[in-house]
């Protein structure tokens, strides 16, 4: 029996271990591929790239002959009637005989095919397809720069919120070993009311801060699951000692390389502006005359009764081949201020281009001297850490001790509070730009 439900609980743990399972992120660059892989807006965006690619196929078919099956059924309630001279069929002159013409039923089929031997517009059709084809691919190496860059920020947030964590608990640990010794010195009238209340205060203070930045993690990762589309990520936070290993690995490499190729974001808009052109060349050649060939037959039966299906009875034929030749003389300026619009437009898309170049580089160069700023901060930030660590070692062997005071502990505490928030704030700034200069430097 206990075989039975030892095999029974093995089974459904089997079962339910999958639904159980994470996605555990290990550094920055499985976040960002992760995103990539897996948000829901990238994805929308590779399937509009899509349908992008079957307009062009479509622009194209547009220039290919064309071939359609054709058929009607007529039914003629009332013919028309019309007055012909009796004297035609042997009456008196001055006297007309009513003729009715055509039959209640007719059966039209056949076949219909033309195709455009010269025009420029449909030919410009196809360019304008193929440069909408690329926006939209463009649009969508956009929208994966942005979340890339978002990806990284709520990583790197998320990580550091965790070390805040970290640190917080061992502050609170800290505080509750002083509020202990507090407490043994209040029971032996060392020391008053006030300062015991202060201690615990402290610490009070202490484990508020500690429920704000567990809540501000929690925040951090859901709205890092958010962005990757993957509701059980969690991060395997590094240490310090890998925090900065990496924060070296950044140093060496963005002190050498600086630019890389065009982004994403000048080649949408420099896709934009070449649009704006094959739109204004599209309107110019829309005044070119067309010239397309066309050919027609179709076999027609008519009958008095419905019997179609009757092949004894005669079908009668009909084709017709030729060329048509079209150029617009007129249109009420529809044409002229068409080609404004377009010319406009282009001229739009090229400042915009301009000035979206100015602002990445731009961009670029405040990334580039934060980077650099925090870069040098880092190090006096990380000794002032290490010393004011240090200094809470020692002065907490010194309260235990009873040779400082609370308010010289206090103090001493306030520092290092101070030097640890400059520590990670410094070192967060650096992974975040050295991030973001390396995803812009991957183009």
């Amino acid at each position: 029996m206990m075989k039975k439900l030892s095999l029974s609980y093995i089974l459904i743990f089997s079962f339910l271990h999958p639904i159980f399972s994470q996605t555990v992120l290990k550094d920055v660059n499985e976040a960002i591929e992760l995103v990539r892989k897996n948000n829901p807006d990238l994805q929308l965006s590779r399937q509009n790239a899509e349908v992008q690619q079957w307009n062009v196929t479509a622009a194209k078919g547009t220039l290919l002959p064309q071939l359609k099956f054709t058929t009607a059924f007529d039914y003629n309630f009332v013919l028309p009637t019309q007055l012909i001279p009796a004297q035609f069929f042997g009456g008196k002159e001055g006297e007309f005989r009513s003729i009715q013409f055509g039959v209640p039923f007719n059966l039209t089929a056949g076949l219909e095919g033309n195709v455009p031997l010269w025009n420029a517009g449909l030919k410009q059709e196809v360019e304008l397809s193929k440069a909408n084809q690329k926006i939209g691919l463009l649009q969508t190496l956009v929208l994966q720069d942005d979340l890339s860059t978002q990806m990284a920020r709520l990583y790197f947030a998320t990580v550091f919120t965790k070390q805040y964590i970290d640190i917080t608990q061992q502050n609170l640990a800290n505080t509750d070993s002083i509020a202990r010794i507090a407490a043994e010195r209040k029971e032996k009238g060392l020391i008053d009311q006030l300062e015991y209340n202060r201690v615990r205060a402290a610490r009070l203070a202490i484990e508020d801060v500690l429920h704000q930045n567990e809540m501000a993690y929690q925040k951090n990762l859901n709205q890092l699951r958010l962005v990757a589309g993957d509701s059980s990520v969690i991060i395997a936070s590094p240490g310090p000692l890998s925090l900065q290993e990496k924060e070296h690995i950044l140093s060496s490499r963005y002190l050498k390389k600086e630019g890389g190729g065009e982004v994403p974001r000048l080649q949408l808009r420099a896709a934009q502006f070449s649009l704006a052109k094959e739109q204004l060349k599209k309107e110019q050649k829309l005044r070119l005359p067309t010239l397309s060939a066309y050919a027609r037959y179709s076999e027609q039966a008519q009958r008095n009764q419905l019997n179609f299906l009757n092949f004894n009875e005669k079908w009668f034929g009909i084709g017709v081949a030729g060329l048509r030749f079209e150029a617009p003389l007129y249109s009420g300026r529809i044409r002229e201020s068409g080609i404004a619009r377009a010319r406009i437009n282009a001229d739009i898309a090229r400042r915009q281009l301009d000035n979206e170049k100015r602002k990445y580089d731009s961009e670029t160069q405040d990334l580039l001297i934060a980077y650099h700023q925090s870069l040098n901060s880092l190090q006096i930030n990380r000794e002032a850490y290490q010393l004011n660590e240090e200094n809470m070692k020692l002065v907490l062997i010194k309260y235990k001790g009873g040779i400082l005071s609370y308010d010289q502990y206090l103090n001493v505490f306030n520092e290092v509070l101070n030097a640890q928030n400059k520590y990670l704030r410094t070192l967060a700034d650096v992974m975040i730009n050295g991030k973001l200069l390396e995803i812009r430097n991957s183009y």
